[in-house]
């Protein structure tokens, strides 16, 4: 892994740290995943919400560890299971943006 040209810093704001972060490549990487991507969002929209981890699995009829999982970008979810947690949290759409001159490395 490389190293970010300057360490983090003592008091830092946490959105100078994620962008400090963000230069290094696998860091990078790992933030753009749609898994974490998709985990943020519905991290987000509960925090919106007002809601436990442990509202939400109920809400959406799995368990407490299965949201944790989603949120941290570590689960492997049926997309049943998602389903069920969007439509608990009332996510009807997600826009998406395509850079369709990467699309799997074609250019369109």
């Amino acid at each position: 892994m490389s190293k970010p040209s300057n360490p983090p810093v003592l008091g830092q704001s946490f959105k100078d740290l994620k962008k400090r972060a963000r230069q290094i490549p696998e860091v990078k990487d790992y933030l753009d995943s749609y898994s974490v991507v998709i985990g943020n969002i519905i991290f987000v929209r509960r925090m919106k919400l007002k809601l436990t981890q442990q509202e939400l699995a109920e809400l959406a009829g799995t368990k407490q560890s299965k949201i944790s999982e989603i949120e941290s970008g570590e689960a492997n979810v049926t997309m049943e299971i998602m389903n069920r947690v969007f439509k608990a949290l009332g996510l009807e759409d997600l826009q998406p943006q395509f850079r369709d001159e990467q699309a799997a490395g074609f250019k369109l």
